[in-house]
């Protein structure tokens, strides 16, 4: 229980959340239905996963989180129709940036197994709320809200990117 714990708060970081309500607003925004996005979220984690436990040293997982958040912000705030494979597109290689950004810091393999699933509810779950609420919003200040939002975390991923790659 506590190893399902620490997962689900490992997820809690925000380069995690910038990626995730950024998808969460652009898929939510484009009314897509739920459960393509949110399956191949799943499928993208899983992915990660699987390359995560082949024990890959390096990956610049934080970097590509930060860049499909900027892209989503970005294609969120220009609002324009998206080709639902798009959003299953980003959602998958989000999914798959989420799981290789957090390695499970347990000691044994189930208890890894168990914090993955936890992260990978973290997400799913979190997703889901964002684009829930995103879809709700069908007044026009509303959509401009969204969109308000979206631009709020593409400056913030750039910001970030930039700190980054200064160094």
């Amino acid at each position: 229980m506590i190893a399902f714990a620490n997962g689900a708060t490992q997820f809690f970081v925000p380069t995690h959340l910038l990626a995730v309500v950024a998808l969460g607003l652009l898929v939510g925004q484009q009314a897509i239905r739920l459960v393509i996005p949110i399956a191949t979220l799943a499928a993208g984690l899983g992915v990660g996963s699987l390359i995560v436990a082949s024990a890959v040293r390096e990956n610049p997982a934080a970097l590509a989180l930060l860049v499909f958040a900027v892209v989503a912000a970005g294609l969120t705030v220009m609002a324009r129709p998206l080709p639902s494979w798009a959003a299953a597109g980003l959602a998958l290689a989000i999914g798959a940036a989420l799981a290789l950004n957090a390695p499970p810091q347990e000691f044994t393999i189930h208890a890894a197994i168990v914090s993955q699933l936890g992260f990978a509810l973290a997400a799913i779950l979190a997703f889901a709320l964002v684009t829930l609420v995103a879809a709700q919003a069908r007044v026009p200040w509303q959509r401009i809200g969204v969109r308000i939002v979206a631009s709020w975390i593409a400056a913030s991923a750039i910001l970030v990117l930039a700190l980054r790659l200064a160094r």
